[in-house]
Formats: C-alpha cells, structure tokens, sequence
C-alpha cells in the first residue's frame, strides 16, 4: 500500500481530552509514523515531499499538547529544555534542499520521540521538578548520603519512576548545586563521609565479631570467599579491611597460612542479648527466612533505598525470627563438641548483627539487615542439620547466650 492510500485510510488524527483515548491516538499515530519513510521512498522524491507532508499531519496536531508540557514544565529547565529540542526536532524544513530523504528518516524517529514522550508523560505522571524534590529530600535525609554516587537507573526503580525523568531531574539538581555532574557524567552528593568507609565499617563488624566470640581469639577464620559471604561484601573493601587489621595486630596467619584472630588481640566480651520482639511482630517461619534474606541482600547489593518502613518492618522480622532461633538453640544436645562450638560461635555472630542493625544511618541498617539476614539463614541450616543428627532423648544443653 503506498503513503497516499495509507493517509486516504487512516482515521485523522486528533488529540482526544481524556487520558485512555489521548493514549490510544497517539500509539495509533506511532504506527502510522514508523511506516514513513520505507525503502520505496527514497527512489521517489514525490514519495519523500508526500512523507514529509504526512510528518506535519501526524506531528501537528500533537504540537500544541507538547507546548503545554513545556508551560507545565516550568519549574524543571532541564524538562523545559526536553520539550524545545522535541518540538524544534519535528519542524519542517523551512528550505527546500532540505526536505530530502535522509532529512526525512531524521524526522521519522524524532516524530517517534514525540508521541513516545507525550505518551509516558500521560496522568499519573509524576513532573520532573517533583521527582527532582523527592531526590533532593533524601540526600537531606541521609538516604543518599555525602559521596554516594547517584545511579539514575537505581533511583528510578527505588521511587518507581520513569528512567528519564530522573536523568532530567539530576541535571536539575546539579544546576542548582545539590548534586554534582561527574565528568563521566555520574552524579553524586558532594561532600566526603565517614559512613561511606566501607573498609573500616568492615573492619570494625569484624572486631565485635571477634571480641563476642563469633570469632574467637586463637581460632582460623572461614575463607576469604565466605567472609565476603557473612559480610556481604565485595573483595576489594574486605582486603582493604584485611590490611587494616593486620596492621593494628588483631589477624595474623598460622603454620597453614589461614587467617587467624591473634591470641590476646581483643577483650572477650559476652554478646549482646538478643531483645524480646514487640507483641505485633511476627517472626518468619522456616519457609520465608530465605526469601526475606534475598531481597534484604539484593536492597543492599544493588544499593537500592527501601521504604524505611519497609525495611523496619524486615530488621523487626529478622529480629523476631533470630530470637526464636536462639531459644530453639538452647535446649537439647549436639552429639560432637565441634558442632557445639560452631552453633556458639554462630548464635553470638547472629546476636551481634541483631545489635548493630538498628544503626541510626540509612545504609549501614541497611547493610547490617543484609548481614543479619545472612547470619538467620546460617543459623536455621545448622539447626535442622543438628536436629536431624541428634538422638532421640535428649539432654538440657548449657545456654548459649
């Protein structure tokens, strides 16, 4: 079928008031866009001027909604700025060495970026200046702290919004200081900040772990790769971790080369007692602890920033399910001494984490919630590999905790 029996059979276009039928029109209008242009058309300079006829008759109409996008932009320079560079983009070429058919197949994908951009900003969009406040308020708050690099793709599945509309509130944001624009075009929050030292935050979970007996003095550490595993950690930050503890003394390695926690390094402390949950928290059963440990993991390891009532919500079933796990620890015997002292040092690492995840920062509860989750998951597997390895009449096993 040539352009002109596809214009003589196409519904004109029209821009209807109501979303659903502005939405149709304008996915109607796409099709018909992305048939201009064809093969056919660049044998045929009639073909091409009647191609360019047809983008001003599927463009036209939808002009003066963009412009109104743009008036409505108004507090967004960088979404101002969006709108001029669509409109400009699907203008006719004023000069007639210019309508030609490679100006022609440029006209074609920017008429497409039109309907497309007119179509994702349909209610309930969400304007690019409000996306930019939300931002803006959670680098005031902390969730994105001094020297956090922004992702925009992070971000936009964080707040649940278009990819684009937080590129262009970034920009927005960097034009008025509160970011900053990287010359590899990554954004981040200016300023410097002890919290993001993910050494030293390693180094001093791996203290408290040692000082409580989840990792005792004189006792080789599981390996490198497990390490990183219990502290949810890349390898990079954990050897940096490493040399910090090395050089203070606390690790050394024995005749095996393992890393071992010297002797006389730390003070023995009893780990914390874990706190009765509130009455309205539930813990998790045997079934959801691994998939509350996964999503916990994945916030962490793809730095996304969930609802700080969302999160609680998880640190308080976490918390719940750990208390439950170490009263199940307490009755009963385990046959070998070695499986004794893993279940000891297991419920202490467990019991430290619980501690330290009601940090007052964002991402070290964050992290620590990661670790925790680990810790509950660690805990069970133990627990139903000891009960399935234990008699059937059983002897009172001293506390743990």
């Amino acid at each position: 079928m040539s352009i002109q029996d596809q214009e003589h059979t196409a519904e004109p276009s029209s821009s209807p008031a109501d979303s659903a039928g502005t939405r149709r029109a304008l996915r109607a209008d796409l099709l018909r866009v992305g048939k201009i242009g064809g093969a056919r058309s660049a044998t045929s300079s009639a073909a091409v001027i009647e191609g360019h006829a047809l983008i001003d008759r599927r463009t036209g109409v939808w002009v003066p909604l963009a412009e109104r996008r743009r008036q409505a932009a108004a507090g967004s320079p960088a979404d101002q700025a969006r709108w001029d560079r669509l409109i400009e983009a699907v203008t006719r070429p004023t000069q007639p060495t210019e309508v030609s058919y490679e100006k022609l197949v440029v006209r074609v994908g920017s008429a497409r970026d039109l309907l497309r951009t007119l179509a994702d900003t349909l209610p309930p969009f969400v304007p690019v200046a409000e996306v930019a406040q939300r931002i803006e308020q959670r680098v005031e708050s902390g969730t994105y702290p001094p020297g956090a690099v922004l992702a925009p793709g992070r971000i936009a599945a964080d707040l649940g919004l278009p990819l684009q509309s937080v590129h262009l509130a970034l920009s927005d944001l960097a034009g008025k200081g509160v970011i900053e624009q990287q010359a590899n075009c990554r954004a981040r929050v200016p300023g410097a900040n002890p919290f993001n030292d993910r050494p030293r935050q390693l180094a001093q979970l791996l203290r408290a772990l040692a000082a409580g007996g989840a990792f005792p003095p004189g006792t080789a550490l599981p390996g490198r790769r497990e390490l990183c595993r219990i502290l949810v950690t890349g390898d990079k930050p954990f050897a940096a971790a490493l040399r910090l503890l090395f050089q203070e003394g606390l690790l050394e390695r024995d005749v095996r080369q393992r890393l071992t926690v010297r002797r006389g390094s730390v003070k023995r402390t009893d780990p914390p007692k874990l706190p009765a949950p509130a009455g309205h928290v539930k813990s998790l059963r045997d079934d959801e602890i691994p998939e509350a440990a996964r999503r916990t993991r994945a916030w962490w390891n793809a730095r996304l920033s969930p609802a700080p009532a969302a999160l609680d919500q998880v640190i308080d079933q976490l918390g719940a399910t750990a208390h439950q796990l170490v009263d199940r620890a307490q009755p009963g015997s385990v046959p070998p001494s070695t499986a004794q002292q893993q279940l000891s040092a297991l419920v202490a690492r467990t019991a430290i984490t619980a501690a330290a995840v009601h940090h007052p920062h964002f991402e070290l509860r964050l992290w620590h919630a990661a670790c925790l989750a680990t810790a509950v998951c660690d805990l069970l597997a133990l627990l139903d590999d000891l009960d399935a390895s234990r008699p059937s009449r059983r002897t009172a096993m001293p506390p743990l905790l």
